[in-house]
């Protein structure tokens, strides 16, 4: 009965491999096989002629060259022969298909390069093949051959030579088929090779991230290096996505990559497990392990490929007793039960199956398939989705606790925020209170008492009888220019101290800037008259302005004022206004004198709101430094701005924006 089972279990696994690979069946040295509806792996027939080229084969017609029959995949120094040095693949295959039907021949990584014939025909190179070593030039590519059949009998030559590796042959079974089925595989192949570094890379860069949020534990470090350099791995090995998307490194930089790669998967692989669970972990046996691994890094990268691939059989025993020793700590931690233990230990047994099945593949042990790229694949996905519970766990327990700490805080937390919002409150309406008084109490102390003292002296002397007609009339004359000055000062100090407590009201209307600039100039002209100052208006078209009619007047009154006032009396003092339409949203006007200008010092301070500073005019005119900070606000107000350029001792030109419609 046991022998019936065995007997059936062999030929149901038989069955499993004829449907899923095609019919193959052997007459002679010639293999008969179908490829109308399937991809059929060459791995049998093949024979291999040592130290022989492909002409020297045709050129035997004798058939003096005597050929081995071969493993492939496989090397040729399994025949015993020099690793370095080259020789000629052959295979005959009979084929079923229509004739009319291309067939395509996928090749994947030859020792060290090849030429490619078909039925005598050389379709297809990689790299430099060689007699002479001096001359060949070895170079990774998988590549898909295209042909047609002109007959049922197919027959191969692959010249390989190899003198920059351990070993040299066909590493990799080729297979054939009708060229959609076999373009079709392999792009589904390289699109899974790219989607699987494409999600390396992307959990390298999230936790990347996750380390910068918490740099003091390393987990997040090692695991996102360990994807960075899985990628590296999956990129240069199988399809190699570098040959793929024409990445233009050299031959020698893609293998270096190739072992630097798997050496620091696992040295960062180590590193992350080890530092999971580190309570577990002899620190010791950690440290020379991960030593190790650094020095065969550093010995990969300094060496020759030659080199370096001669040193693999050697590292690949250490991987094999680094991945036991992991397993060891593996079923410590699940037998203590660590937290994340189950997710770790069952993603480190697909790691241990694939990595021990692509060692034991590597040295042609077994004959099974790489397997490592899904299992590295799924142990990322694994431990991604498990470091990234362990933080959300750790940022839910913060959070708990945050809320705990709230809810004893909570209502102390709300009082102390009430008062110190009121105390913010009443500190702010204090400081406020407090500008406007110093400012109003200054105005008061240094502006508006000159000329009611200057009053209440001249009618002292006209009590007393002391003063001359002449005297009076000059005294009362200055008098009369200081009260036209107390004036706008009182109004600009009324207006000014109502915004800061009430805020600015207004009521914008569609205005004639023309219409408003006369009506000020009349306003002025007789001050001006008396200096010798001519007024210019250079705005002659309708210009419209939406603004408050009064604050229009204000603006205007407090700038053609400090103009007048600041242009020296003589008959070449000229003030003059200009506007325009800018961006056909908005009017620019601008205001400008030739008079005595500003130093740097003082225009820095023009339109300050802390700052207090005023200036006598030309003619001794005293003014409160409140014109242009009111003029500002009320620009403000209005959605514009405005700003000043002068030169001392030659003038002042103020500008200011207004929107030109509602």
């Amino acid at each position: 009965m046991l022998v019936k089972r065995k007997q059936l279990f062999i030929l149901l696994l038989n069955f499993c491999i004829f449907t899923n690979t095609g019919i193959i069946a052997q007459t002679g040295n010639v293999f008969k096989i179908d490829v109308t509806n399937k991809i059929i792996q060459l791995d049998k027939g093949w024979h291999f002629y040592w130290q022989t080229t492909y002409a020297q084969i045709q050129a035997d017609s004798n058939h003096l060259l005597q050929a081995q029959p071969i493993i492939v995949p496989g090397s040729w120094d399994k025949l015993g022969l020099n690793p370095h040095g080259y020789g000629t693949y052959t295979l005959s295959i009979v084929h079923e298909h229509s004739k009319t039907q291309q067939l395509g021949l996928k090749i994947l990584n030859v020792g060290t390069n090849y030429n490619l014939f078909i039925d005598g025909k050389k379709l297809a190179s990689i790299g430099f093949f060689s007699n002479d070593a001096g001359s060949a030039r070895p170079e990774f590519r998988p590549q898909i051959v295209y042909f047609e059949a002109n007959s049922d009998t197919i027959n191969i030559a692959m010249e390989v030579s190899n003198y920059s590796y351990r070993e040299g042959g066909i590493w990799f079974t080729p297979a054939i088929s009708n060229a959609e089925l076999i373009r079709n595989n392999s792009n589904r192949k390289v699109i899974l090779s790219a989607f699987l570094c494409g999600a390396l890379f992307v959990l390298f860069g999230y936790f990347i991230a996750f380390y910068y949020i918490k740099t003091q534990d390393k987990t997040s470090l090692y695991f996102a290096l360990m994807c960075l350099f899985a990628c590296l791995r999956l990129a240069t090995t199988g399809e190699i996505l570098f040959r793929q998307y024409n990445i233009p490194i050299s031959w020698e930089v893609l293998v270096k990559t190739e072992f630097v790669s798997l050496v620091m998967m696992l040295l960062f692989g180590t590193l992350y497990l080890c530092s999971m669970f580190l309570r577990d972990v002899n620190r010791k046996v950690l440290a020379v392990l991960t030593t190790i691994n650094a020095l065969v890094a550093v010995f990969f990268i300094l060496s020759s490929v030659n080199l370096g691939s001669e040193f693999i059989p050697y590292y690949l025993f250490f991987d094999a007793f680094l991945l036991f020793y992991l397993l060891n700590v593996i079923i410590k931690i699940v037998i203590n039960k660590r937290p994340y233990s189950y997710y770790v230990g069952f993603a480190f047994l697909l790691i241990f199956v694939t990595g021990l099945n692509d060692i034991l593949y590597s040295q042609e042990i077994i004959h099974t398939i790489y397997m490592l790229p899904a299992g590295i694949f799924a142990f990322a996905f694994i431990q991604a989705f498990t470091l990234t519970r362990k933080f959300s766990n750790a940022f839910q327990e913060v959070e708990d606790l945050s809320v705990q700490l709230r809810e004893i805080n909570k209502n102390q937390s709300r009082d102390l925020e009430t008062r110190t919002a009121q105390l913010n409150i009443q500190a702010e309406e204090l400081q406020k209170s407090n500008l406007i008084k110093d400012k109003v109490f200054s105005i008061i102390a240094h502006d508006l008492r000159a000329p009611i003292k200057s009053l209440s002296s001249v009618l002292g002397w006209v009590a007393d009888d002391d003063i001359t007609f002449e005297d009076l009339k000059r005294a009362l004359n200055g008098i009369r220019k200081n009260v036209d000055t107390l004036n706008l000062t009182l109004e600009n100090l009324l207006l000014w101290s109502r915004s800061q407590l009430q805020g600015i009201k207004s009521n914008p209307e569609i205005l004639d800037l023309r219409s408003t600039i006369n009506d000020i100039f009349e306003l002025y002209r007789i001050q001006a008259r008396e200096k010798g100052i001519l007024l210019k208006s250079n705005v002659l078209d309708r210009t419209l302005v939406f603004i408050d009619k009064n604050h229009l007047n204000l603006l205007l009154r407090n700038l053609i004022s400090n103009s007048i006032k600041f242009t020296n009396a003589g008959g070449h003092g000229e003030v003059g206004i200009s506007a325009h339409y800018k961006d056909n949203e908005m009017v620019e006007i601008c205001v400008s004198d030739n008079g005595i200008g500003m130093k740097p010092e003082d225009a820095d301070k023009a339109f300050s709101a802390i700052d207090h500073h005023t200036t006598y005019g030309t003619s001794n005119e005293k003014g409160t430094g409140l014109g242009l900070m009111l003029c500002k606000e009320y620009v403000e107000e209005n959605s514009g701005r405005i700003w000043l350029t002068t030169e001392y001792e030659k003038g002042t030109k103020v500008c200011f924006t207004l929107p030109s419609t509602e």
